[in-house]
């Protein structure tokens, strides 16, 4: 592939600017993708060409960020060495960003592999560039529909995306997902064959309740949570595929999530069900990349959760866990997994409104909210933070969550302070936070980890030194 002049300039000044804003302790990549995408608008196409192992992507609605870092971790365990926008920069201009950063000034790539997240609505202009090795698509939900719109257009732009060459990762359970490799593409399959929370019907919304292929109403005989679980078409005969890699004895113990694929017991500290389709991904796409089970099973018992992702803190007046929250699917998960807890409970929620969560936030009536209010006895208190803590207040008191356990305080450090102030030993806590409060709540909650961790050591020193 021919190089042009605007690629070499694209190329150095991306480099350069990289420099800079690593000397001055900023770590963004999206800055230089930019700068090089207006310079060179086929830089991905460009850089993408250097990687002779191959390109693997990972798109869908929820679960990207995780399922990418858990295959990078095993990746890593490996001994494989790959680009990866890991920050979490899935647009056009992060992706171009993290290629430049394993690309050397003579345009040759420092590494094999690329693992690049990539947002579902931005597949489309990724794939006009490049064409992936093996694509991983987890699932699709409704997800901020005034940026992206509906969701069948969604699944159709990704579909006429992606080529022929393309093996193609896909979650079984998940109908508008399973679709995919209807069309004779390579396809390979992961899948669950129950949870303990699987059950045979659901009053869950549910995003493919018609068949994709004919439009008759689809029958399950299981389900796991919103449209995935065991499915068929008793008209055109379209149903759930068998997977290759299906997970069996499933089992959340001792902070592991425990399940067993053929012979071989994996675990993961991941919290919640949903995120066995996560694991179930990874470990997929890695033996697709020719990864052993053995490197599969202690990269998934050693990755640590990552930003936002049932991410655990430990402060001094205890363990917070810190997850995304951004669609009626995924917060109805975490809502399950909040509530499979057999202690009392302390939430925060934390929603704004801002471009990057969704201007519309009518979805936080789709979630079912309701069973904290059948559970309030469980639910010590609920405060509400971000610029719409009203609203969330609101649907709250309408889910029959009683008005002297709601609390309003749109800014997080006093939310967080008023939260460890009444917080009773043997209680848990979950935050759960849109995307633009993500950072900010986690920078407070470092904050406080580590005063927590020089107090510990602080206490520890002085009792050392009574006993000398």
């Amino acid at each position: 592939m021919k190089r042009t002049w605007r690629f070499w300039v694209a190329l150095w000044v991306g480099k350069l600017i990289t420099i800079g804003l690593q000397v001055s302790g900023r770590k963004g990549t999206t800055l230089p993708g930019k700068i090089a995408q207006w310079i060179d608008p086929d830089i991905m196409k460009h850089l993408s060409a250097s990687f002779s192992e191959g390109i693997a992507i990972v798109t869908g609605t929820n679960g990207k960020t995780t399922t990418a870092n858990l295959l990078a971790n095993i990746l890593r365990v490996a001994g494989k060495s790959f680009a990866f926008n890991q920050a979490g920069a899935n647009l056009v201009t992060g992706i171009s960003g993290a290629l430049l950063q394993t690309t050397s000034w003579n345009g040759s790539s420092r590494t094999k592999l690329a693992l690049l997240e990539v947002d579902e609505a931005t597949v489309p202009k990724f794939c006009n560039q490049v064409t992936p090795t093996l694509a991983i698509i987890t699932n699709f939900f409704r997800d901020q529909l005034d940026r992206y719109g509906e969701l069948d257009t969604t699944v159709r732009l990704v579909k006429e995306s992606l080529s022929p060459e393309t093996l193609l990762v896909l979650n079984a359970d998940d109908p508008l997902v399973a679709q995919f490799g209807s069309n004779g593409l390579q396809s390979c399959y992961y899948g669950v064959e129950s949870t303990p929370d699987s059950c045979r019907e659901s009053t869950e919304t549910r995003e493919a309740k018609f068949c994709p292929a004919c439009g008759r109403e689809l029958v399950y005989s299981l389900f796991h949570y919103g449209q995935l679980g065991v499915y068929s078409c008793q008209g055109c005969g379209f149903h759930r595929p068998e997977p290759a890699v299906l997970a069996q004895n499933v089992l959340a113990e001792d902070g592991l999530l425990n399940f067993q694929v053929g012979n071989t017991h994996f675990a993961t500290s991941l919290q919640g069900y949903y995120n066995l389709y996560n694991a179930l991904a990874a470990l997929t796409a890695a033996r697709q990349l020719g990864v052993e089970d053995s490197l599969i099973v202690k990269g998934l018992r050693e990755f640590i959760p990552q930003a936002g992702r049932m991410e655990r803190f430990n402060l001094k007046e205890g363990e917070v866990t810190l997850t995304l929250v951004k669609n009626p699917t995924g917060f109805n998960q975490v809502i399950q997994t909040i509530l499979s807890v057999d202690k009392p409970v302390r939430v925060m929620i934390g929603i704004n409104d801002l471009a990057a969560d969704g201007r519309d936030i009518s979805w936080l009536w789709d979630v079912d909210f309701e069973r904290f209010g059948l559970r309030e006895e469980q639910i010590q208190q609920v405060i509400c933070y971000g610029l719409r803590a009203e609203d969330m207040a609101l649907r709250l008191k309408y889910a029959g969550i009683p008005e002297e356990k709601l609390v309003l305080e749109p800014t997080v450090s006093t939310a967080l302070n008023l939260l460890q102030r009444d917080r009773l030993g043997g209680e848990r806590v979950f935050i759960l936070p849109t995307y633009t409060l993500l950072f900010s709540t986690r920078e407070v909650l470092e904050e406080l980890q580590k005063n927590a961790s020089h107090a510990a050591i602080k206490d520890k020193s002085y009792g050392e030194g009574a006993r000398t």
